[in-house]
């Protein structure tokens, strides 16, 4: 189950490509599901005793990644609306995978 649910998040990642309009803000969800959904995987598999919170661990280090991320770009760039926008694609994507991700670690 789990192979087929990153098969899914590489095959989706591929598709999402950062422009301007609604390819950007897809591949800014794209890029919450991926991230939480695979460190959530990594966490799962590889760290036994960190299993029941793996998902919640996932989404942690996906929304610390994307608001230093966009804090970044917010510095160099500006565009105070446009970093928000990029920012809440990327927390919907995470949203998404936690609860898909949270969803599958209860049914197991």
């Amino acid at each position: 189950m789990y192979k087929n649910v990153v098969l899914f998040l590489i095959l989706i990642s591929s598709i999402a490509s950062a422009s301007n309009g609604i390819a950007s803000e897809f591949s800014h969800f794209a890029g919450g599901l991926i991230m939480t959904g695979l460190v959530g995987y990594i966490v799962f598999n590889y760290f036994p005793k960190y299993k029941i919170k793996s998902i919640l661990i996932g989404f942690t280090v996906s929304m610390i990644y994307v608001t230093v991320d966009q804090l970044i770009d917010y510095i160099k760039d500006g565009e105070f609306l446009s970093q928000l926008l990029d920012f809440g694609s990327h927390f919907l994507g995470s949203i998404a995978a936690f609860l898909i991700g949270s969803k599958m670690i209860k049914n197991r």
